[in-house]
């Protein structure tokens, strides 16, 4: 994920490391619903005064999936939802935390490939691309791959 922040310290660049759950269902080969729970870190950035700054982003999603079956093991969607969030950016002081904890909400927007495979395509590996309106940061986006299984 790349970003930048908008607050007092000025412009930041690096990079949130990702995990990520998801479930998800899927009612036809055409439309699917879907939440994730997504959680970022980095704790090593210079922000120009000094290089404790820390920097994180956790969000609960539900999400629309519109998907286009391109053949039978392969697969292109896009999704559209919201997310319930928190953002963490700033100086890691030993007894106080940092300067800027803020609890967000926003849209969330994506697209991606499923690659099936399998008895009756039971597995998929999947790569997203997940873009987060949020305001501590000014552009926050996710490339994740991952695998699921299909029940």
């Amino acid at each position: 994920a790349s970003l930048s922040s908008n607050i007092q310290l000025s412009e930041i660049k690096d990079r949130l490391y990702f995990a990520k759950g998801f479930g998800g269902y899927r009612v036809n080969d055409y439309f699917a619903v879907e939440g994730s729970l997504l959680a970022g870190t980095n704790n090593s950035w210079d922000d120009g005064f000094d290089g404790d700054t820390d920097a994180s982003f956790t969000a609960l999603s539900g999400s629309f999936v519109g998907i286009i079956p391109v053949s039978d093991n392969f697969e292109l969607y896009a999704k559209f939802g919201g997310y319930l969030g928190e953002s963490d950016v700033g100086d890691n002081l030993v007894f106080f935390g940092s300067g800027n904890d803020q609890d967000e909400s926003g849209t969330v927007w994506g697209a991606g490939m499923y690659i099936n495979f399998g008895p009756r395509n039971q597995f998929t590996v999947r790569v997203d691309y997940e873009n987060f309106d949020t305001d501590v940061f000014d552009d926050l986006w996710a490339v994740t791959a991952g695998f699921q299984f299909n029940f």
